[in-house]
C-alpha cells in the first residue's frame, strides 16, 4: 500500500513557534531562576511558553509573528553583511594591498619596460604532458 503524506502548510510557523519559543523560554527561565530578574525573566517565560504552545497547537496563529521575525532577520542580515564586509576589506585587504605596494610587488608585470611581446614562457613542469594527469 502506498501512503502519501500531505505537505504541512504551516511547517514554517510550527518550526518558528517551537524554535524561537523554546529559546525565549530557556532565556526567560535562566533570567528568572539564575539571574533573579524580576521583570524581564517572567515576561520572556510567558512569551516563550505562548510561542511554543501555539507552535504545537495552533501554528496558523503564528503567521504574522513569523513574518515579522523574518523581516527583522532580513534587516539584520542586510546591515551585518555590509558591516562585516567593510571590516574585512578595511582591516585585511587594504593593509595587504598597502604592504604589497610598499614592497614593490608587481604580480601582473604591468611596470615592465616596453617589449615587442609580453609572452611569458611556460615552466618546464607544465610543458610535460604528464603534468595534465596529476594537476595538484
Amino acid at each position: 500500500m502506498i501512503r502519501l503524506e500531505m505537505p504541512d502548510p504551516w511547517r514554517s510557523e510550527r518550526q518558528f513557534g517551537r524554535g524561537v519559543g523554546g529559546v525565549v523560554l530557556l532565556a526567560g527561565a535562566y533570567l528568572t531562576f539564575r539571574a533573579g530578574s524580576p521583570a524581564v525573566g517572567p515576561t520572556l517565560l510567558g512569551v516563550g511558553a505562548t510561542l511554543a504552545a501555539l507552535g504545537f497547537v495552533v501554528p496558523r496563529a503564528l503567521v504574522l509573528p513569523n513574518r515579522a521575525w523574518m523581516a527583522l532577520a532580513d534587516a539584520l542580515s542586510y546591515v551585518s553583511t555590509r558591516v562585516i564586509l567593510a571590516l574585512v576589506f578595511f582591516l585585511i585587504v587594504t593593509p595587504i594591498g598597502l604592504f604589497r605596494r610598499l614592497t614593490g610587488s608587481d604580480p601582473l608585470g604591468r611596470r615592465r619596460p616596453p617589449q615587442p611581446t609580453y609572452w611569458s614562457p611556460y615552466p618546464a613542469r607544465q610543458q610535460d604532458p604528464k603534468h595534465l594527469e596529476k594537476m595538484f
